[in-house]
């Protein structure tokens, strides 16, 4: 008897000590495949920060730390006469209040006409409807440089040119800088949303605006969200369309002027041009550029998610 005890107790312990084993190899295993999740996921975030470590770097250094081969991502000194140089030669407080002026009522007329639009898309049934629908889809894949030539002999004859009036009508009619997809965006969210509100809104004597405005429009925050950042990133970064409608630099945008400076810049044929500057310059020019749209994605990452991942769209 005392040696079956003896023995069941040490099969109990070796029981138990193979329990241990097995959740000590499962919490191991799980702590590997975090590590490795989390170095994967560092390895990927390190390359999409990589380009702006990169001109972080670079729009601090000297002109010598540039052209000098041994100085990698960290400079010797912190050149900060880069950044008040940039300012002055981009012109940037006079060209930031242009940008803005263009940028922000464009970004609110898209926002207030897609939406609407992508509406009357998903929710009516109207007579050409598949014909309007084809249109929208070649207003996405037709870029505006085909119908730019048409476009500036609109505006010059309705006197639009050296103004905001072509950036900011067009957005008030779901038109301009990718008015076609804003509205394919729109179109997919309110397609996901059961019409048993709509009708209980209806019953209660709302009319159509008011169920759009009070009911609908506040359930697709997502959409709104994502369509007012992108609106407003693809207008501030856009430089062809000013620089066909302004003829002054003085009135024109950040980016128009940064594209200029760039290609002044240019050395041809060997020939150094007389407003030259330096390269580390032309970085702190983009770093101011791109600085405020970084800002703006800090806040908003988290609607831009959720509504990339609504509409499985990729940018």
């Amino acid at each position: 008897m005392a040696e079956t005890g003896r023995n069941g107790a040490v099969r109990r312990a070796g029981f138990h000590k193979n329990m241990a084993l097995n959740r000590y190899m499962r919490q191991g295993k799980r702590v590997l495949l975090k590590v490795l999740i989390y170095a994967a996921l560092f390895e990927l975030s390190f390359l999409f920060l990589l380009p702006l470590i990169y001109i972080l770097s670079n729009s601090a250094k000297s002109i010598e730390d540039y052209l000098d081969a041994t100085v990698m991502l960290i400079p010797n000194a912190v050149h900060w006469l880069n950044y008040q140089e940039a300012v002055k030669v981009l012109q940037y407080w006079p060209s930031l209040k242009n940008t803005l002026e263009i940028v922000i009522p464009s970004s609110i007329g898209q926002l207030l006409s897609c939406a609407l639009t992508g509406y009357g898309f998903a929710r009516y049934h109207f007579p050409g409807k598949g014909m309007l629908y084809v249109i929208l889809l070649i207003g996405l894949i037709v870029p505006p440089q085909t119908i730019i030539i048409s476009l500036y002999s609109l505006f010059h004859q309705l006197g639009w040119l050296n103004s905001n009036l072509p950036f900011t009508v067009p957005a008030f009619f779901a038109q301009g800088l990718r008015g076609s997809l804003f509205i394919l965006i729109f179109l997919q969210f309110f397609r996901t949303l059961p019409r048993e509100m709509e009708e209980a809104a209806r019953v209660d004597g709302a009319g159509s605006f008011r169920v759009f405005f009070q009911i609908m429009l506040p359930l697709v925050k997502p959409a709104i969200v994502l369509v007012g950042v992108f609106s407003f990133i693809w207008h501030w970064n856009d430089s062809f369309e000013p620089s066909i409608y302004f003829s002054s630099m003085e009135s024109t945008t950040i980016a128009t002027v940064l594209n200029a400076l760039i290609y002044a810049n240019s050395n041809i044929n060997g020939i150094i041009p007389s407003d030259y500057v330096n390269e580390p310059i032309l970085f702190a020019c983009c770093l101011l550029l791109v600085f405020p749209l970084f800002v703006l994605y800090i806040f908003a990452q988290r609607f831009l998610t959720e509504g990339v991942e609504r509409t499985g769209l990729v940018e």
